[in-house]
């Protein structure tokens, strides 16, 4: 993890001075930190009027808003209909109090019948009317419809890919238009109708949601307090001790942190399209596009995305959107000699076509990828072209 949410916490020295020390502790970790103080909610602004909230929140910046390991301050999660207003008050109000920092909040996930949780019908003028009275340094939502029993998890298809591939597109719309990120939260905890994530689960989990533009991923959760409804094998589980999970998403983020997330950290997503199966709004592959022929071996469905990095590079990625199948996945990028070069451990590439001009199957006008997929694997090219 590079970044965390601190335990709940107040002015009291004592807190004040525990908080310091996992501030060091993070700091040492190169680990940013959002601090959830008591004066940052929005039920603060809510409950005692702006005048305080602007008071208290002042005094927990002096305190510890200043240590170099702090991101910002949480603001609280999923307002609804009753709670927008002071939810995107109390941001606005961070970050005239603390220009330097980055307030936080989680929004819900866009779903059937949310309409009167949220008090709008259209989902984007929510989102824009969110920027609009907010003004977020980013956009964040939860949802663990991926973790259902099955994709189309019920007779109208939605509590499952649907909405998890519906809400990552709506985002991803709603940050291009206002130039910002999106970040999504992920579930790592079974519970409720939700499954236990194998590590299949978690690494399919990051690679289709980076492979659909988010730029932060969040887990939900990662300590397990007390044993409660049917919550289970949470990383750190009810005893305290580490489960399995927290071996699986321990090297499941490890992997893509020294992999993927340096290029991708800094690119943008230029399109996206889904291979076999489409869920959600993102479009069918066609064969029009960069990529002109793509098959899955086993018949698993594909990502394929395409990225404009800072430095000018376009990138391909490719991801095996199956939760349980390996497959052996064949792509024919078009190009004027394109030559690909693959993106590999630790920032390193290696050429598919060698100095020789041998390697990969390649032409004057094409050049043929087969990559064997495990189940969320993502595999990235940059391409290069005469």
């Amino acid at each position: 993890m590079t970044l965390a949410m601190s335990p709940n916490y107040g002015s009291t020295p004592g807190h004040v001075k525990r908080m310091g020390a996992i501030l060091d502790a993070a700091a040492a970790a190169d680990i940013r930190v959002i601090l959830g103080h008591n004066a940052g909610y929005w039920p603060t602004l809510t409950d005692h009027g702006e005048a305080a909230y602007r008071r208290t929140f002042t005094k927990a910046v002096k305190e510890l808003g200043h240590h170099p390991a702090v991101f910002g301050f949480h603001v609280g999660d999923e307002p609804g209909a009753a709670q927008f207003a002071d939810a995107c008050k109390a941001q606005r109000i961070q970050k005239e109090l603390a220009p330097g920092l980055s307030p936080f909040l989680n929004l819900l996930p866009m779903y059937q019948g949310i309409a009167s949780r949220i008090g709008y019908q259209s989902w984007d003028r929510y989102l824009d009317d969110y920027v609009a009275f907010a003004q977020p340094p980013l956009l964040c939502y939860d949802c663990y419809a991926q973790m259902n029993p099955d994709p189309d998890s019920d007779a109208a298809g939605y509590w499952g890919w649907q909405m998890y591939f519906d809400n990552l597109w709506t985002f991803w719309q709603a940050g291009r238009r206002h130039h910002l990120d999106y970040w999504t939260t992920l579930l790592s905890t079974g519970h409720f109708r939700y499954r236990c994530p194998t590590e299949n689960d978690l690494r399919w989990q990051v690679n289709t949601a980076v492979a659909s533009g988010a730029k932060g991923l969040l887990w939900f959760f990662l300590y397990m307090r007390e044993p409660q409804d049917n919550y289970r094998v949470a990383p750190i589980d009810e005893h305290w001790e580490r489960s399995e999970t927290y071996e699986w998403l321990s090297r499941v983020c490890r992997t893509f942190l020294k992999w993927h997330a340096p290029v991708l950290l800094e690119s943008e997503l230029v399109t996206a399209c889904h291979v076999g199966k489409s869920w959600g709004p993102w479009p069918k592959f066609d064969g029009t596009g960069r990529v002109v022929q793509a098959q899955s071996s086993t018949g698993t469905p594909l990502i394929l995305s395409q990225f404009k990095h800072a430095g000018g590079a376009d990138y391909l990625c490719v991801v095996n959107n199956s939760q349980t199948l390996n497959t052996y996945a064949e792509l024919v990028v078009r190009g004027n000699h394109p030559k690909l070069h693959r993106v590999g451990w630790q920032g390193s590439e290696t050429s598919l076509i060698d100095s020789t001009g041998q390697g990969a199957e390649h032409g004057s006008d094409y050049i043929t990828i087969r990559r064997w997929l495990a189940p969320g694997q993502m595999e990235m090219f940059r391409i290069d072209e005469a």
